[in-house]
This record gives C-alpha cells, sequence and structure tokens, in this order.
C-alpha cells in the first residue's frame, strides 16, 4: 500500500501530517511519502509515487489535483476539509476565524464525488458530535465526515529529557498575533508584568514583543522544554473558547512529553480527564499556576495521568489506524 500526504506550509496541521507519515513508515506493507505542495507538481508528486491512498486538502484541490485523481480509477481519497454545516448560521465572521468550506470547494467536490465516488470521507480536527453541526451539509452531496482529532508524535515527543537550559516556572511555544493575542493578552500578559515575579520562557516563529520572549526554538528540543518548565499553559483560540470543538494540538504534545498542563477551558478538553488543569478565567488562571507552582507532587500526578491516557488514545500511531479504518468504512 502506497499512501501519498499532501503538505502546504509549515503550521500545525503540517506537523500532524508528518506525524502521520512517521507512523505509516513503521507499519509493514506500507510506503509513504509527503509531497509539499508549494515545491512540487501534482504530475510530479503522482506521476512518481503512484499511490494508493491520497489523504490531501479540500482548498488545494486544484483541476490538476483532480485530474490526477481520475486518472486513477484506483486511488482512494481523504480530504481536510472546511466547515460546512448548520452551525455556520450562528457564527460571525467578522469576529471568528474559522475554517469554512467556499462555494467553489464543495463544487469541485460534488462534481468529483459524483464522477468517480473516489473520495471516501472528508476530515476535520474537532470531536466526532461537534461534526453533527459544523460538516453536517456533506452528506447531501454524498461525502461521509469524520473526525481525525490533533495527536503527539510517539518519536518526537515521548522521550524528552530534562535541560536546564529549559528549566523555568512558565514554559510556552507558539506563536502571537492578534486573534490569538484576545486569549493570550488576558491570560498570560499579566504574569510578564512584574519582570522575575514569574520565570517565563516563551518561544516561537512571531516575534512576541515582551522580555520573556527567548526566540525560535528547534523542534527537536520542544519537548524537552515541555518536560523541564514546571507548568506548560496551554492557550487556545477565540472560537475555541466561544464554540468549545477546537482542540487544538499543544496540549496532546506537552502531555506526551511528561509536561504538566493548565488550560483554558474549552468544552473539547474535557476529554482529558484529570490529566490537566482548567482554569474558567484569566483570574482563575493566575491562582491556578500559583498553587501548582507551590504543590509539585499534584503537578507531577496530574501530568502522569495525562501522559498515560495521550499514550494510550491519542499518538500518531493510533491515528494512522484509524485513518486506515476510514478507508474500510467508506
Amino acid at each position: 500500500m502506497k499512501i501519498l500526504i499532501s503538505s502546504d506550509g509549515y503550521h500545525a496541521h503540517y506537523y500532524q501530517r508528518m506525524s502521520w507519515v512517521n507512523a505509516f513508515s513503521k507499519m509493514h506493507g506500507v510506503t509513504v511519502a509527503l509531497w509539499d505542495i508549494n515545491s512540487v507538481s501534482a504530475f510530479d508528486a503522482f506521476d512518481g509515487f503512484e499511490p494508493d491512498i491520497f489523504l490531501g486538502q479540500l482548498y488545494n484541490l486544484t483541476p490538476t489535483v483532480v485530474k490526477c485523481i481520475k486518472e486513477r480509477p484506483h486511488l482512494k481519497v481523504g480530504l481536510r476539509a472546511g466547515d460546512w454545516g448548520d452551525h455556520e448560521k450562528e457564527v460571525d465572521k467578522s469576529i471568528y476565524n474559522i475554517l469554512y468550506a467556499t462555494k467553489d470547494e464543495i463544487e469541485t467536490l460534488k462534481r468529483l464525488q459524483g464522477e468517480t465516488g473516489q473520495v471516501s470521507f472528508v476530515h476535520i480536527h474537532y470531536p466526532k458530535e461537534a461534526l453533527k453541526q459544523t460538516h453536517n451539509y456533506y452528506e447531501s452531496i454524498g461525502v461521509r465526515a469524520t473526525s481525525i482529532m490533533m495527536c503527539a508524535d510517539v518519536d518526537t515527543y515521548s522521550n524528552a529529557q530534562p535541560d536546564s537550559n529549559y528549566n523555568c516556572d512558565i514554559g510556552f511555544v507558539g506563536g502571537y498575533w492578534p486573534y490569538k493575542g484576545q486569549v493570550i493578552e488576558p491570560y498570560l500578559f499579566p504574569l510578564l508584568e512584574n519582570v522575575g515575579e514569574y520565570n517565563v520562557k516563551i518561544f516561537g516563529n512571531q516575534n512576541w514583543y515582551v522580555n520573556q520572549y527567548c526566540g525560535l526554538i528547534n523542534d527537536n528540543k520542544v519537548k524537552d522544554l515541555f518536560f523541564s518548565a514546571k507548568i506548560c499553559p496551554n492557550l487556545s483560540e477565540p472560537h475555541a473558547q466561544k464554540f468549545g470543538f477546537d482542540v487544538n494540538e499543544r496540549i496532546f504534545k506537552v502531555l506526551c512529553a511528561g509536561g504538566f498542563c493548565i488550560s483554558d477551558n474549552v468544552e473539547g478538553y474535557k476529554m482529558f480527564g484529570d490529566g490537566i488543569v482548567i482554569a474558567d478565567s484569566p483570574q482563575d488562571f493566575r491562582e491556578k499556576i500559583d498553587y501548582y507552582l507551590d504543590n509539585e507532587c499534584e503537578r507531577v500526578s496530574i501530568a502522569s495521568r495525562g501522559r498515560d491516557f495521550v499514550m494510550k488514545n491519542h499518538t500518531n500511531e493510533v491515528r494512522a489506524l484509524e485513518i486506515l479504518r476510514e478507508f474500510k468504512n467508506r
């Protein structure tokens, strides 16, 4: 079996797809390739690899990609797709930055499925229950929507080691821009006001205009930061707080690395049970930061439960098996 997985840049979903590649590459009888659509043409990717399964994105389903799919009637297709469902009616799109399928994307998918029936499913990283509202219109064009949640790459994150360079009270990895800042600023910034009150180390691709910004961090060292920091906050984007279904990648990585996580309150995070700590407000967040900095034994116990939960249910190896089952369930 040959699986071609497309990627369109370095962001959370690139790392997720790379984790799938790592998991599939360890399976007997499976050959997998990651296709960077920005540097390799569709014809070269498909002709050079001749996949049996293609995992792509609806929003990158160009005429060339469609042609490559149609030329291979045996090919099974799974596509990451934006929201198309009843929930869209409730959202003020001028406020919330949610990925929606466009009319052109839906029309392309409808034609492809009608002509070939090759699309086994579309997927998104929301919990399964959310898809009944966010992706329920896909069924009308003969395409099943399913949940493939974020996960932790065990090869990358499960072997974290303590590193004195990353010892700190609070360690955070992530970008900053105004939309995310709507949550980051009330939760995290008050902890940065009095330099020295908390030992905070922030890493990320975008410049943070705070004294605690330490620049970029090597991908191979992120796990060691998560393990070495006393607390690794998880902060969500505004739409996740409002609607509760967007479970981000950071929690899976922190827990897999053995880190202790305090997160803002998003409905989907209830799945982690007592493996993380939830803060209901910025004030509650700070109070829990202070409490758990003084209670190491509780931190260690909670982090251990979180790691056990992720290692059992939410690794890239688990996801790879789920993906293969989705193709069988078409």
